[in-house]
């Protein structure tokens, strides 16, 4: 499925959803995940457990929960791949044009941010059975 087409159909936020199988790893405050969306392979995400828009809304504490993951996410995706952008994302969805309007940060392997040669719209949504399949993979090597 086309990720335009699964936005539409989305009723609630992804991120506040998240099963306990799609979990790489967590601690109080946020959560490394795989994107069901991926702009490139093993593109990983470090979403806030807590539904927030606003970076400047969490604590110190909660802003060096996801400090330590995307470092954790860094590392493990650095064995494989000798560069990846860190692409962070705030805001309501309406105001900014932005797809989820839950804070994140994008983990993404061997993609330049801006890249002319990726057509945005055309990313495709992983199937259940293929999300939960890489997660799995994802976990052997996290």
């Amino acid at each position: 499925m086309l990720y335009q087409k699964y936005l539409k159909t989305m009723k609630t936020c992804p991120f506040c959803t998240l099963e306990k199988n799609e979990i790489l790893k967590q601690n109080k405050y946020a959560i490394l995940t795989l994107a069901k969306a991926p702009y490139t392979k093993d593109h990983l995400l470090v979403v806030s457990k807590k539904h927030v828009v606003k970076f400047n809304s969490l604590t110190q504490e909660q802003k060096d929960a996801f400090e330590k993951l995307i470092c954790y996410g860094l590392k493990k995706l650095h064995k494989k791949y000798a560069n990846v952008s860190v692409l962070y994302r705030e805001g309501n969805k309406k105001e900014v044009g932005k797809s989820i309007d839950h804070i994140h940060y994008h983990l993404i392997p061997d993609m330049q941010i801006g890249s002319r040669d990726i057509n945005w719209k055309k990313r495709k949504i992983y199937s259940d059975k293929e999300y939960v399949q890489r997660v799995r993979e994802l976990k052997k090597l996290i």
